[in-house]
């Protein structure tokens, strides 16, 4: 409880102009892997509301791909194998100017045990309108995009 009230807070008031001044642009990834069911893996951070896809910031000397795998496997024991594909490049700056998101599809992968986090509170495998009933406006639109019903679109 306390967390979900300091982290933002403290990402707003410390972390977020802390970074504007170490860097000019931040990138953040997220990956979309799907099950054979068709229900996607997604994560809920302990400090904000709604499921999301795995993901997070890229670090300076990391590729975005790199990033992204090293976060999926953080927070959601789940490890990257095979094809990855860019489904697109997301400004985000409606809600931190200089930042975009970078979305991967990842074909094959393999999930392993996964355990509650401080950042993590919960992973699952949730169908399209599973996931829909709780989630931000970015993820109805990766959702949409993914089904087909709206092209890509350039804002996270």
């Amino acid at each position: 409880m306390i967390r979900s009230i300091i982290y933002p807070i403290a990402n707003r008031l410390v972390l977020q102009p802390l970074s504007r001044i170490t860097r000019g642009m931040t990138l953040g990834v997220r990956a979309i892997a799907r099950d054979e069911h068709g229900r996607f893996l997604v994560v809920r951070q302990s400090y904000t509301k709604g499921w999301i896809f795995p993901g997070g910031g890229v670090e300076r000397g990391e590729s975005a791909v790199e990033a992204m795998k090293r976060e999926l496997v953080e927070e959601a024991a789940t490890k990257a194998l095979g094809n990855i594909t860019l489904h697109g490049l997301f400004s985000n700056h409606a809600n931190y100017p200089g930042d975009y998101v970078a979305v991967y599809l990842v074909e094959t992968y393999e999930a392993g045990q996964w355990q509650a986090s401080l950042e993590i509170s919960a992973r699952d495998f949730l169908t399209p309108d599973e996931i829909a009933a709780d989630c931000s406006l970015a993820m109805l639109r990766r959702l949409d995009e993914l089904a087909g019903r709206t092209p890509v679109a350039d804002i996270w």
